[in-house]
């Protein structure tokens, strides 16, 4: 797969299909470009689709830090070397936050936002909050029964064998040093949210989401009263992984919709 290689010599591996009008996408935490594969076929038919795998994720290079801004700056670079113009930017999770932010700091660079099972911010996170003691307890690898555990707990649903394994040999590519220090990077963010972006926004949530909650919605909600939702009942975190075919009809429509 090609890459890019950012100003201070790191690369993104980024993976590319489809054809038509450009799409970026951002996975979200210990996740990768395949945390979309499950769209590539519907969304690619009438779309260009540019994945990146983010810092210290995938197959991409580590960074010195794992802030929430580190993964903005990332992303802007990401799109500035593409020289695309502006773009359908989609997020899940991480990824909406840091597609929110992009939006934020270079309205040029995109079109429209999709925002998948996110929130404005991940400051003081329950869930996540939770999980920083256990991974602070560990000193070498993350034991592949909590990457389960934890991978697991992300879906409302039960998912086919292979198709969760596919996701689970990404996220034993994430050092203990990513779980660690992104999670920091996520609940320690202290970003001013007070003033989001204006582009067209979708927001697509799963109703059984244990990570960002009803709460996290209604601060979306006010942030964007002018979006388009899809609330999706008996799904957790990840719409993109349970409900790939709901999640790419609302993706098509909307970018229809802002083309």
């Amino acid at each position: 797969m090609p890459s890019i290689t950012l100003p201070d010599g790191r690369t993104l591996n980024l993976f590319i299909t489809g054809t038509g009008t450009p799409v970026v996408l951002l996975h979200g935490y210990l996740d990768s470009h395949k945390s979309f594969f499950r769209l590539f076929e519907a969304l690619g038919a009438t779309h260009k689709l540019y994945a990146p795998d983010q810092r210290g994720h995938g197959d991409s290079a580590p960074a010195p830090d794992y802030a929430v801004s580190g993964f903005v700056a990332d992303a802007i670079a990401l799109l500035e070397a593409l020289t695309l113009g502006p773009v359908h930017l989609g997020g899940h999770s991480l990824g909406g936050i840091v597609a929110q932010r992009v939006a934020e700091s270079r309205p040029d660079l995109v079109k429209s936002l999709a925002l998948i099972s996110t929130a404005r911010t991940a400051h003081g996170n329950a869930a996540l909050l939770d999980a920083a003691p256990l991974l602070a307890a560990l000193d070498s690898a993350v034991p592949p029964a909590l990457a389960r555990e934890f991978q697991a707990s992300t879906s409302f649903t039960t998912l086919p064998a292979d198709i969760f394994q596919t996701y689970l040999d990404e996220t034993a590519k994430v050092s203990l040093d990513v779980w660690q220090r992104a999670l920091h990077g996520l609940v320690a963010d202290n970003h001013d949210t007070s003033h989001p972006p204006q582009h067209p926004t979708l927001i697509i949530w799963g109703a059984k989401d244990g990570l960002f909650t009803i709460t996290d919605q209604h601060t979306l909600r006010a942030a964007y009263p002018n979006a388009t939702w899809l609330t999706l009942p008996e799904t957790g975190h990840a719409p993109n992984w349970e409900r790939p075919e709901q999640t790419a009809q609302a993706l098509l429509a909307f970018w229809a919709a802002h083309a």
